[in-house]
């Protein structure tokens, strides 16, 4: 077998391509990177990555007691001791946010202002209402026997809003038990009895009106009408401090007469409701629900 032999020619090299320099590129990423820099979207990138400190900061809190108050057009303010105050200019247009104090409003007159004063943590449930006005005027919610909560003037120390009595003379009613023997003394079946020193001056227990004055056998009476419903009728006086005419208007202040000069002297009291005979203690305690020494503790416990 035949075997060809060729000439060998040794191992060529490759030759090497010049590589060309991307500058088109570089300069490309360049411009990229310095308009990234300057638009700022380095840092809006880093800002979306779940970094710590990245976290979308919590929206201001407002306290529900702000809200309630400015919602009503109030005015809010911070008192001590965890304690606040919203504040009203009156105005025929104001909207108010509960019945007592639309109540208070239609007392005052344009320019007055309303506050009220509550614990932050529990805003509707007040402390007080302060109406200044001509005068100032302090109302205090205050707790009576049964735990309900009731609206005191701080003035009078009476159920507010409705009638405030007095107590017609210095010294107080004689008091009516369950077991009380009225034998001999039927007239306190449907009047109180009053006890004072001779000639004190006996006063109405309410503003009213004269609906009846003259004598009878205990002695001069008047009849008055202080509206509601409420009548009174004082009989057994001594005499007359200046003589009521019916339809005449008398207050608090104005002394009806005097008792009989004596040591010791009476008159009797009725007052009626819707026509009905009250017992004078039950009357008074109805209109003053909480007594002098739980005002005093009250007003003294305040915050401020």
């Amino acid at each position: 077998m035949a075997v060809e032999f060729s000439e060998y020619h040794g191992k060529r090299k490759r030759k090497r391509e010049a590589r060309k320099f991307p500058l088109i590129r570089i300069i490309i990423v360049f411009s990229l990177t310095i308009a990234a820099y300057t638009n700022g979207w380095f840092r809006m990138l880093v800002d979306k990555l779940p970094l710590p400190g990245n976290e979308e900061p919590a929206p201001p809190v407002v306290e529900d007691w702000i809200a309630g108050c400015t919602s009503y057009d109030g005015t809010p303010f911070e008192l001590k001791n965890d304690y606040a105050q919203c504040s009203w200019i009156v105005t025929d247009s104001l909207a108010l946010p509960n019945t007592f104090l639309r109540y208070v409003k239609n007392l005052a007159s344009d320019g007055s202002k309303i506050h009220w004063v509550a614990s932050k943590k529990d805003f509707g449930d007040a402390l007080l209402v302060v109406l200044e006005d001509s005068t100032r005027n302090v109302f205090l919610h205050m707790m009576r026997e049964d735990s309900s909560k009731v609206w005191i003037s701080s003035k009078t120390g009476c159920l507010f809003p409705g009638p405030c009595p007095h107590v017609p003379l210095g010294w107080s009613a004689l008091a009516i038990v369950d077991n009380f023997d009225f034998e001999g003394l039927e007239q306190l079946l449907s009047a109180d009895l009053f006890k004072g020193l001779g000639e004190a001056p006996i006063y109405p227990v309410l503003p009213g009106i004269v609906l009846e004055a003259g004598r009878d056998s205990l002695g001069m009476f008047v009849e008055l009408n202080h509206g509601n419903g409420i009548t009174s009728r004082m009989f057994g006086i001594g005499s007359w401090k200046m003589a009521p005419t019916v339809g005449k208007m008398l207050n608090v202040s104005d002394a009806v007469g005097r008792l009989s000069p004596q040591d010791s002297s009476s008159f009797f009291l009725t007052v009626r409701q819707n026509g009905l005979f009250v017992r004078w203690k039950d009357f008074y305690k109805l209109t003053h629900p909480v007594d002098s020494a739980q005002i005093a503790s009250f007003k003294k416990k305040l915050p401020f």
